[in-house]
């Protein structure tokens, strides 16, 4: 068991107040996105909607990304990345507060359409908030800001899950909306809060770069850093079981009839989700330390494990199993999520993070919209069933443990032989232990 001399989360959000006040915008944030998620579901399934309409719900909920996402990396890079968190923030409000006027069946394609310019958004906030995050911390706060990030994206979906799966219940879909829109108004105030910073890819005294240039710039910046370009593909890897946010709803519905007893259902699973990835990165930290190797290897674990437990919510015939299988998931996803993002902190030039981190949400939702695009096919379509479904998930979930698991085993054979130059050799000698941080 590694000790640790770092700062720790209440340490960091203690002394400071920039990274702070990120924070509680990304708390109040994402609490209200999953207030929403379940609102969403359980207002597809109200208006007749099966397989197909919630795999185009997931869809319409990851695809705009892939599509704003150049244009996303480029501005995040060359505008006051605080001012791009509050636009975002401010035009939500107005999108979320939309979703109260759909209460037919004939008006799904009005909420395809709100919630394409909802994440389209997101696209934009997302992408600034991870590239924002060196500009407020030191070095040696880094894996501490990363983690608590994570956690705290995982503790969201736990209690915005439960809460929004009481809220449907109780008060009524409208009700959720009500309180999602306001969130993001108070995510605004706190983010107005962190000092103005200065766009990092334009310097006075540097010629303004096209759009083009900016994006041919970051290709050939991550040409040249191959392990960057990897870690931004990492999380691509892990929306390849996406699909299984199709089968959650769908598998509620199937041991539930009441509309009321779906959305608890829902709701509980998706908390077990959030709670599992609250657990991992700060266990493995605890327990392992926090160097660069340890970050990678505990990648490479996790897809294999995470595995395991896709296949064990395959077999699950109640919905406490299935909530235990969806946390262990999780549990081993949020590695994978919060270390790539980490390394990619540790390596990578602060003016190309915003092309970077868009870059990275581009393809995970790329991946992760043809995957629930797929499970709604493969489920509605070709008649399968959710085991054999989820079965399959686990397995092609194994593909990139695998592509991950290679490339360190070549990077390792190519520092024994001495053949390991800069831009291959991720670890460079005075980089063997990063700064230690405790929890």
């Amino acid at each position: 068991m590694n000790a640790s001399t770092g700062p720790g989360y209440l340490t960091l959000l203690k002394t400071n107040p920039a990274f702070r006040n990120l924070w509680y915008g990304q708390v109040i944030s994402e609490l209200g996105d999953w207030l929403n998620s379940i609102a969403i579901y359980v207002l597809v399934m109200q208006l007749g909607g099966g397989g197909m309409a919630m795999a185009f719900t997931m869809m319409a909920k990851l695809m705009p990304i892939f599509f704003v996402s150049p244009l996303a990396g480029v501005l995040i890079d060359r505008m006051d990345r605080r001012t791009i968190l509050m636009a975002s923030d401010l035009f939500r409000f107005v999108v979320v507060l939309c979703f109260l006027f759909v209460d037919a069946p004939g008006e799904l394609w009005l909420l395809y359409t709100l919630v394409i310019i909802e994440i389209a958004l997101a696209g934009f906030f997302e992408p600034a908030r991870s590239a924002m995050i060196p500009s407020l911390t030191r070095r040696e706060e880094l894996v501490t800001a990363n983690a608590l990030s994570g956690s705290t994206w995982s503790v969201m979906v736990a209690v915005g899950a439960a809460l929004g799966g009481l809220l449907v219940s109780w008060f009524g879909i409208q009700t959720a909306f009500i309180i999602d829109a306001c969130t993001f108004l108070v995510s605004a105030f706190f983010i107005s809060r962190i000092p103005k910073t200065t766009p990092p890819n334009q310097p006075a005294t540097e010629e303004k770069k096209t759009f083009f240039q900016d994006l041919l710039e970051a290709g050939r910046y991550l040409k040249s850093k191959p392990e960057i370009l990897v870690l931004a593909l990492l999380k691509s890897g892990l929306a390849l079981a996406g699909g299984i946010m199709t089968l959650i709803p769908l598998y509620a519905a199937r041991i539930y009839s009441a509309p009321e007893l779906i959305s608890m259902a829902i709701g509980i699973i998706y908390s077990g989700r959030g709670i599992g990835a609250a657990l991992g990165p700060p266990l493995v930290r605890y327990l392992f330390g926090d160097t660069s190797q340890v970050l990678r290897t505990a990648i490479s674990g996790a897809f294999f494990l995470g595995a395991v437990a896709y296949l064990l919510f395959s077999r699950a015939e109640s919905l406490i199993l299935a909530t235990a299988a969806i946390g262990l998931a999780t549990f081993f996803g949020s590695i994978i999520w919060v270390f790539s993002s980490a390394l990619i902190h540790l390596q990578a030039e602060d003016r190309f993070l915003g092309r970077i981190f868009s870059l990275e949400m581009a393809m995970l939702t790329l991946v992760m919209g043809l995957s629930n695009f797929a499970v709604g096919g493969l489920v509605e379509t070709l008649g399968w069933d959710l085991q054999t479904t989820a079965q399959t998930l686990a397995i092609i979930f194994l593909l990139p443990g695998i592509a991950w698991g290679s490339y360190l085993i070549f990077l390792h054979r190519r520092f024994k032989k001495g053949e390991c130059v800069s831009s291959l050799c991720p670890v460079e000698p005075s980089d063997a232990k990063l700064p230690p941080t405790s929890l």
